[in-house]
């Protein structure tokens, strides 16, 4: 009996089996079971040993994703694990809070594990120079453009936020809508919300709105950090009319609290998200978003990253197209 035998009957991922027997996360609690049945049925034992003498020559690319509640991200981490299954590499997941800083803790275990190469999901390291300058091996950022063209060993794969965002801003008011709120992520630290911010701006000024800043609320890409913020933004603003959300799960975190507060969506209030995850389209009402590939994305990022370790590529950074998906979640404010 092998992971891979355990992997089959189980019906998982043999990469899934093997975070299961060594106790990583990121893994259910209705897969865990799914496995250690298995495991139980033949006497499973892991060799340790052979785990140990592995090891020393493993080949190990680390992924660090920034965001404990991020489904996206955690749906890209999935897609690169499945892709290097049959690859020479290991992989060595950490999980970042939103505001922890990725570049200290890539420095960190890229010096100690001697990682040929570095996954960021989310974030992006090179805000942070002072610790970035010091990791010499390959990196990709995937789901965000790194901002410069200062570092040869970091390439990224993203969607255009900016121009995305944009869109949602000139839809929003194409439909009536001027009274509009924003939940997001902390604009401090988070790229990601800092080019949704301003591409969303500048779509309102091209309609002739002004954004008022008293009107954005600040969240964690979660369902519960979108319910509080929309809590936060009904009493700030009670006449707001629509509400650009930076994320699904914002989205839907939001919608559940407009619910609790005796308000109807799109009825009383529109709604727009980001990311177009499935659950979005299954949601009452379907989510109007901006569909991100995440296949794409994740598969053209290890793409990348495996060309830089062995090929000693330069870096490379790739646009990946998104998609307009038009919900059930806004209703048209007839002048």
């Amino acid at each position: 009996m092998t992971i891979k035998d355990i992997a089959k009957e189980s019906g998982c991922a043999v990469g899934t089996v093997s975070r299961v027997l060594n106790n990583q996360e990121y893994v259910s609690e209705k897969t865990k079971a799914k496995v250690m049945e298995v495991v139980n049925k033949y006497n499973f034992v892991l060799n340790t040993n052979a785990k140990a003498l592995k090891a020393r020559g493993t080949k190990t690319i680390l992924i660090l994703v920034k965001g404990t509640s991020n489904i996206l991200l955690n749906s890209l981490l999935e897609i690169v694990q499945k892709n290097m299954e049959d690859l020479d590499y290991t992989s060595k997941v950490i999980v970042l809070d939103e505001y922890d800083n990725e570049a200290v803790v890539a420095e960190k275990e890229q010096r100690e594990t001697k990682a040929l190469g570095i996954i960021f999901l989310g974030g992006n390291p090179e805000h942070n120079k002072e610790y970035f300058e010091k990791i010499k091996c390959p990196c990709v950022l995937i789901t965000t453009k790194a901002d410069s063209q200062e570092y040869e060993n970091l390439s990224s794969v993203s969607t255009d936020s900016f121009e995305a965002s944009g869109i949602v801003a000139c839809y929003l008011a194409d439909k009536g809508h001027k009274n509009i709120g924003i939940i997001g992520g902390d604009l401090e630290s988070s790229e990601t919300s800092k080019r949704r911010y301003a591409g969303f701006v500048k779509g309102l000024k091209s309609k002739g709105i002004e954004f008022d800043q008293n009107n954005y609320a600040t969240s964690k890409y979660s369902m519960e950090g979108g319910a509080k913020a929309a809590e936060e933004l009904l009493k700030k603003n009670p006449k707001v009319t629509a509400v650009f959300a930076m994320s699904d799960m914002q989205a839907i975190g939001a919608c559940r609290k407009f619910r609790d507060a005796g308000l109807n969506v799109p009825a009383d209030i529109s709604i727009v998200g980001f990311d177009g995850l499935p659950i979005s389209q299954f949601y009452c009402p379907k989510i109007t978003t901006i569909r991100q590939n995440k296949e794409e994305l994740a598969v053209q990022g290890l793409r990348i990253l495996l060309a830089a370790i062995e090929n000693k590529i330069d870096a490379v950074h790739k646009n990946i197209p998104f998609e307009f998906i038009e919900g059930e979640s806004v209703k048209t404010i007839e002048n």
